[in-house]
């Protein structure tokens, strides 16, 4: 029996930008692809399509039909993420309603198909393109990847529904900083092992119709959520092992650092305490990003707890969704991790190392010392991680990093009047190595310079040793700033 025609526009709607382009990513590293390309297509300053272009295997005529047809079961489901068949169909028309697939084996002819999610005749029939026309758009696409490609496909989408359509151009500028900045951070985190591995690479750039060129590309970086340089707690992280059907399930057991500011730690959108729990991966990709799944209750004194599990010969132990968004675990593989051990510690054990990690961390951050406030000058994420690690004196004027043109070779004056360091102006170019400033430019050096004069902004006058310090740093200062300038100019 033939489907109803409206199936197509009811597939996808748990699916989010950046999820729907995680599942195509996720189609070419099943397709064996080492550089991937997302295209965003700009025409007359409106963003009108995009391209998910790969150097995979690409696919011959069979495989591509199977591609586009709905609901078809994998036959190597074992060693690929995707199951359902449905990945492809599932995250193009959640964003888009006209599919078109561009693909060819190495030295062989060119394949296309076009889909609509709203079919004219109201059936599911797909187009089939000249093979000729494709295979000569192919090869255009395709030679926007690094090195000589033989084989690949592309995924293009028309009739992008989630697109903005003003005539401002400024939406269009906005719309697409906003959507690389999800995609740099969804696609580093899903695919951070694989990136780190060096696999795949996956770039992002936004091609120009009316140019014909296309702009500076992002690469996307991984987003490690286990990448801390240090434990939180001695003995970690630790492997505990639950056991489901006679199987062990390995659980990696981590504790952050307290108050951690790294990337890594505090992740994106949301706030830490939500990255706290189970992150479960298949294939080497990231399917869930947190949450205990009933293992445990969410817990702010928990937020430094992830466990890591490989959940690929577990398979009978998830439900995972059509758009791998969702993941939830049967209550036999719960009790198992409830009772998991390494012989000598427990799964309960852990969760206590870790809410206690937390309050110890908690207790030397205030025992340290008040400082001023940092004001102007400092990066806003610096000053945030500074207001975090330790007490600041209320009520007190910020200290403030300005650049001015001052007479004479010294890099810094110490305005206490105007509760104010000055940068000497000459030296901006070199240590910004010919970058454009700004307001918080140079954050490194102002952190550093914040730290060490910080303390000569306190009190009414300054003391002969506050003085003999002062002089000498600057003495100290003004010489590897002028050795930048040699530098620069070497």
């Amino acid at each position: 029996m033939t489907p109803d025609a409206g199936v197509l526009k009811a597939i996808g709607l748990n699916h989010s930008f950046d999820s729907a382009i995680a599942d195509l990513v996720d189609n070419s590293i099943d397709a064996r692809a080492r550089h991937i390309l997302i295209r965003f297509v700009v025409r007359g300053e409106l963003a009108v399509g995009l391209l998910v272009i790969d150097d995979g295997e690409g696919m011959d005529a069979d495989g591509v039909d199977a591609a586009m047809r709905l609901g078809r079961p994998k036959a190597d489901a074992h060693t690929q993420l995707g199951h359902f068949g449905m990945g492809l169909k599932s995250a193009s028309f959640s964003q888009a309603s006209t599919l078109t697939v561009l693909t060819a084996r190495a030295n062989a002819d060119g394949h296309g198909r076009r889909m609509h999610r709203e079919p004219q005749a109201g059936d599911f029939a797909v187009d089939v393109l000249d093979p000729a026309a494709v295979k000569q758009q192919l090869l255009t696409h395709l030679a926007a990847l690094p090195g000589p490609v033989g084989s690949g496909t592309v995924v293009q989408w028309d009739d992008c529904r989630t697109f903005p359509v003003a005539a401002n151009p400024e939406v269009t500028v906005r719309f697409l900083e906003d959507k690389v900045a999800e995609l740099r951070h969804r696609l580093g985190l899903v695919f951070h092992r694989l990136l780190v591995r060096g696999d795949v690479q996956v770039d992002i750039d936004i091609f120009d119709t009316d140019r014909q060129e296309a702009g500076l590309a992002f690469c996307i970086e991984a987003i490690n959520p286990f990448g801390h340089t240090r434990s939180g707690l001695e003995g970690y992280p630790r492997t505990l092992q639950a056991w489901f059907r006679g199987r062990s399930v390995p659980l990696q057991c981590h504790i952050w650092p307290g108050n951690s500011d790294s990337a890594n730690y505090r992740l994106h959108g949301r706030p830490v305490e939500n990255f706290q729990g189970l992150y479960l991966y298949r294939n080497d990709r990231l399917l869930m990003t947190g949450g205990w799944c009933g293992v445990a209750n969410e817990r702010r004194d928990l937020r430094l707890a992830r466990v890591a599990v490989d959940i690929e010969d577990h398979l009978d132990g998830f439900s995972i969704s059509m758009e791998k968004s969702g993941v939830q675990i049967v209550a036999e593989l719960v009790h198992g991790i409830e009772a998991a051990s390494d012989g000598t510690n427990t799964f309960a054990d852990y969760l206590d190392d870790a809410s206690d990690a937390l309050k110890a961390a908690n207790r030397r951050t205030r025992k340290r010392t008040p400082i001023l406030p940092p004001g102007q000058g400092v990066h806003p994420r610096v000053r945030r991680a500074i207001e975090r690690e330790t007490p600041v004196l209320e009520g007190e004027e910020p200290v403030r990093i300005r650049w001015e043109r001052l007479s004479g070779d010294d890099l810094v004056h110490v305005d206490r009047e105007n509760r104010t360091l000055w940068l000497n102006r000459r030296y901006r170019t070199a240590i910004l190595h010919g970058d454009r400033g700004g307001v918080n430019d140079a954050p490194l050096l102002k952190t550093l310079l914040f730290l060490v004069y910080e303390d000569l902004f306190r009190g009414q006058v300054m003391g002969a040793k506050d003085k003999e310090n002062r002089d000498f740093w600057n003495e100290v200062l003004t010489t590897a700033a002028q050795a930048e300038i040699r530098e620069g100019g070497n």
